[in-house]
């Protein structure tokens, strides 16, 4: 059996990459290239309205990424990641360590935690490692 490991990711490394990857570029250029050809056309247009809204998903977005912001400046956020099952066991202590107050499951093997400002992450790191890696 494999030794069970916590690895941990600094959250606005993980905002970083989301904004830098390819796919993000590309729809960021097509909502751009769309509200380009948009105001283009309405240079032209008497007094036709257009059908399609294009800045409606381009709203969406931002909103998204304006509350991952926040949330990441309101905490010291961090994801962990594990090479062993989070159980009910280990969602219950990472929900009940002093210090975390936001968390979230994201998948079998990975968690989303945020930290409260008057707490240090090393020693919430301490007693999650401390109390979940003794017994799973």
């Amino acid at each position: 059996m494999t030794k069970q490991q916590i690895g941990w990711q600094k959250y606005e490394d993980v905002l970083e990459k989301q904004l830098t990857s390819p796919i993000t570029q590309m729809l960021v250029n097509q909502v751009i290239s769309k509200l380009e050809e948009d105001a283009e056309e309405e240079a032209y247009a008497v007094e036709e309205e257009p059908d399609i809204d294009i800045q409606t998903p381009f709203i969406q977005i931002s909103e998204e990424l304006a509350s991952e912001f926040t949330m990441a400046s309101s905490f010291d956020c961090w994801v962990g990641h594990t090479n062993f099952d989070i159980t009910p066991r280990v969602k219950n202590i990472l929900d009940t360590v002093e210090g975390v107050e936001i968390l979230k499951i994201c998948s079998r093997y990975r968690f989303f935690i945020g930290v409260g400002k008057m707490f240090k992450f090393q020693n919430v790191r301490k007693e999650l490692e401390k109390q979940i890696l003794k017994k799973e």
